[in-house]
């Protein structure tokens, strides 16, 4: 299971992976500030809490092994150290399928499919090109190495410069050690590429690139969403049929659009 605690886009990251110790429960229940939550204390007894020390340092901050918060963020640091990322190098596991086969194989060619018309259409020709670059890349992603985003050409996009700077100085962040390592969609960490692929996906697109009508603010995953929404209807009546009554006021109604979605 994975559990990211992030403010913005440089963040300290938790992952707490499938089988790790109650040691790195304890740890995550610190890092999330709820060592008096009823979920936490079902599994840790509320006495082990007293006997913890002060949070230790995490590698991924750089800060002195005193310290007890992340020196980017600010938040306060898990007890112990943070597990090794996952990464996508073994067969059999989720996330070499994942990188390997499943986002392109399946999630790639289901978003071609879904969008086929207008990824064909003339104003998508250069969209298309890039999204069929993207999918080589994945198809060979045990060799091929990971690069920056292409510069933004502020002319075009529609964002503000500030917004662009701040977004492509973050990404370069995340990305220049497993860059300067020469790492590969595999080697580098699952959660880093798995990001990095639908903001490649967002590129390639040109979803930003307001000189282009048809692709800018364009949705690829829009039919899947609408696929998934209207699915979901009977299992929210069935669920809203449980619920005895809800004030018909702006708040009832806020709780019943929750519990739908």
């Amino acid at each position: 299971f994975f559990f990211i605690i992030s403010t913005n886009t440089s963040v300290c990251t938790m992952k707490l992976a499938r089988g790790n110790s109650l040691a790195q429960l304890l740890s995550l229940s610190y890092y999330l500030n709820i060592k008096s939550s009823p979920v936490v204390e079902a599994f840790v007894p509320s006495k082990l809490f007293s006997t913890m020390s002060k949070p230790a340092t995490s590698s991924t901050c750089s800060a002195a092994a005193s310290a007890t918060t992340c020196s980017k963020t600010g938040n306060p640091l898990p007890n112990l150290p943070i597990p090794d990322p996952l990464l996508s190098l073994t067969p059999g596991t989720w996330a070499y399928d994942t990188m390997s086969r499943r986002l392109n194989k399946e999630i790639l060619q289901r978003t071609y499919e879904e969008n086929e018309e207008a990824f064909n259409s003339p104003l998508f020709a250069a969209a298309l090109e890039k999204f069929n670059l993207l999918r080589k890349e994945l198809d060979d992603a045990a060799n091929t190495k990971l690069t920056h985003l292409s510069p933004v050409d502020e002319r075009t996009d529609g964002r503000s410069p500030e917004v662009i700077a701040r977004e492509m100085r973050e990404w370069h962040d995340i990305m220049a050690p497993y860059i300067e390592k020469g790492d590969t969609w595999l080697s580098a960490p699952w959660l880093v590429t798995e990001f990095y692929a639908y903001r490649r996906l967002i590129e390639a697109i040109g979803y930003y690139d307001k000189s282009n009508p048809d692709t800018y603010l364009y949705d690829p995953f829009q039919v899947a969403k609408r696929a998934g929404l209207e699915s979901s209807v009977k299992s929210a009546e069935n669920m809203l049929e449980k619920i005895v009554s809800l004030p018909h006021t702006k708040e009832g109604v806020g709780l019943a659009a929750a519990f739908a979605l």
